[in-house]
């Protein structure tokens, strides 16, 4: 690989679906992708949530490594009553706290960067949350932090202070975030770029996961959120390639995620209450299961019971709505609950990983806007609005494509790959030693210097059964590193 200081920039686009990527809806992004490397089968982490897949970007790790294994759940070391949040500061801090500022188990890009004298910049409109879980510890660190919407949780205090003065505030969020997203291209352009670009940047587009969630994967206000964000897109593409710095910068195109429609709304608590159990948010007034409900759930169940989780999975294989189980490992396939799935194989067997996960049903159908994949959903969203979280192979088809003097150009990658892959792929190009701690692989196949290097890879399904209840889990095998296809309930 050639060492001409490179520099990276990894711009998100949050829950994008790669079929979005058309030379009608989004010209920008289809023109980049025309003239660099497409990875037409990336995938990202179970469970296919934000503030799940992250930290697996930033860390090049799994959530059985890192730790953050849902985007809400309850963790009793940081509070007996209240759950974790990934989208509030607040509690990623005490959290944080609780774990004497280990909050992740293995080294972060900014750790990993700031140790090697490198330098490194988030600029993101998700939540406020979102942004500090790229760079969790970022007040040990020079490196900016900083949140569109909530400049109060950024950092450091006079960089926000300067961003401020030069590009004022964005107003408040309105979905869809058209503000937000031309005010953090704004901070990249007449801030970062004057300021000089670092070694790493991490430029995160909230759009279009906030409109999918909101007005539905095809509905026009997300297509005009797409449409929006590639314009801004367009406007980088054209600093990068008339800037001084071309040769020098890679750019990295990712999704976290992808999302599929909500087609019917349940409770399970309701459904679990009405088979017995006593159901509530925790475990400190006596209930049996402290629930998590969403369309992928999670549980932790009371201690003293050993035929509880039997008979709490049973109770959920019972139910139609219900799609797949897993709970701890008994042979790394199958759980000890029978026909469940092992948390271990789906990589989320983490200490702080709740006793059950449990993926409403999901199907092939198309949506009113002619999207593949329905499901049921729990507590949050609404019928016809995207949702993500569980196995679906449409949600965990996320987009990646890489551009740059490194990498090849004008093709097309089939080996599959993941978003582990993502960070030794920077480090190798900025010549960093990588940390044993990445389950992650250098994407080899990418780079210019390594020809028509094919790495293989390796398919397997598996299937659990109890009773009439099936599932069957799809996973890839590269090298070392695994990565999920899907996985769904049979019949």
């Amino acid at each position: 690989m050639a060492r001409s200081s490179p520099r990276f920039l990894i711009i998100g686009f949050d829950a994008l679906r790669p079929e979005m990527i058309t030379a009608e809806g989004m010209p920008n992004l289809f023109r980049f992708a025309q003239a660099g490397l497409i990875f037409e089968n990336h995938r990202c982490c179970f469970p296919s949530e934000t503030w799940v897949n992250l930290p697996s970007l930033v860390t090049g790790s799994t959530p059985s490594q890192h730790g953050m294994i849902a985007n809400f759940f309850l963790d009793k070391k940081v509070d007996p009553r209240e759950r974790f949040e990934g989208w509030s500061v607040e509690k990623i801090e005490k959290a944080q706290k609780a774990y004497l500022g280990k909050l992740f188990d293995v080294p972060t890009f900014g750790e990993i960067l700031h140790s090697h004298g490198k330098r490194m910049a988030v600029i993101s409109t998700n939540s406020a949350g979102s942004v500090r879980l790229k760079h969790y510890t970022i007040k040990d660190h020079p490196h900016l932090s900083l949140s569109c919407h909530t400049p109060e949780t950024s950092w450091p205090p006079e960089a926000v202070s300067k961003i401020l003065e030069k590009c004022g505030k964005p107003g408040p969020k309105i979905i869809p975030n058209d503000n937000g997203v031309t005010y953090a291209t704004d901070v990249f352009l007449k801030y970062l770029v004057a300021e000089g670009v670092p070694e790493l940047t991490i430029l995160w587009y909230g759009e279009p996961d906030e409109s999918y969630h909101r007005f539905g994967i095809g509905s026009e206000q997300s297509l005009g959120a797409i449409r929006h964000v590639d314009a801004e897109f367009g406007r980088v593409i054209d600093w990068w390639e008339n800037s001084d710095l071309h040769d020098s910068v890679q750019i990295i195109v990712v999704s976290d995620h992808s999302q599929i429609t909500t087609k019917k709304q349940i409770s399970m608590s309701d459904l679990l209450t009405e088979e017995g159990f006593k159901v509530d948010n925790h475990l400190e007034d006596g209930a049996d299961i402290a629930l998590v409900s969403s369309y992928c759930g999670n549980m932790v169940l009371k201690e003293g019971d050993p035929g509880l989780a039997r008979a709490v999975g049973e109770a959920l294989m019972g139910f139609d709505c219900c799609g797949m189980v897993f709970s701890q490992d008994r042979d790394g396939i199958e759980g000890t609950i029978p026909g469940s799935f092992s948390k271990k194989l789906v990589m989320v067997d983490h200490a702080r990983s709740p006793d059950i996960y449990y993926i409403l049903k999901t199907d092939n159908e198309y949506d009113d806007h002619g999207f593949k994949g329905n499901c049921y959903s729990d507590t949050w969203g609404s019928v016809g609005g995207g949702i993500h979280g569980g196995l679906h192979p449409n949600e965990m088809h996320n987009t990646c494509i890489i551009h740059g003097s490194l990498f090849r150009e004008s093709s097309k990658i089939f080996t599959t790959s993941g978003i582990t892959d993502i960070l030794p792929t920077v480090l190798h190009g900025l010549n960093i030693p990588i940390p044993e701690t990445v389950s992650g692989r250098i994407l080899f196949e990418a780079l210019v210097d390594q020809g028509d290097l094919d790495p293989g890879g390796e398919s397997e399904s598996v299937e659990v059964s109890h009773f009439d209840f099936r599932q069957v889990l799809k996973t890839t095998r590269v090298g070392g590193s695994k990565y999920i296809d899907g996985g769904w309930r049979i019949g």
